[in-house]
């Protein structure tokens, strides 16, 4: 179950890095800036069909999806020099509450109760 969270931390990694490396290249008209926004896009795919072996699919979807949107929003800001509205702050403040929800609402093997083979001790 770890390794499939590695996996997903993994995919949001990527997937910011090569929204990053578009921002970047479209700035510069740098070729190799949209290689880089290709690959990091792509192994962030990847990374992610590897977390949903374990994690649900819709759980594991939104954690990426809205981690991306929450991380590069960040980067746009702090590299960038975005200036965030009340809005935009609001709103990322919302995902980041969702995302907090969708995690807390996901059902872990560890924490379900051995059932499946327990003898009923009142027998």
């Amino acid at each position: 179950m770890r390794l499939a969270w590695f996996f997903l931390a993994l995919a949001i990694a990527t997937e910011v890095a090569g929204l990053t490396a578009m921002k970047a290249a479209s700035a510069k008209g740098s070729y190799l800036g949209h290689v880089v926004m290709y690959v990091s896009i792509a192994l962030s795919y990847v990374f992610l069909a590897k977390a949903v072996k374990t994690i649900s699919v819709g759980v594991a979807y939104a954690i990426w999806e809205g981690s991306g949107v929450a991380i590069i929003t960040l980067v746009s800001v702090f590299v960038f020099g975005h200036v965030l509205t009340g809005r935009e702050m609001l709103g990322l403040s919302m995902a980041v509450a969702g995302i907090l929800l969708v995690n807390a609402g996901e059902h872990r093997e560890e924490d379900a109760p051995a059932t499946e083979g327990a003898i009923d001790e009142r027998t």
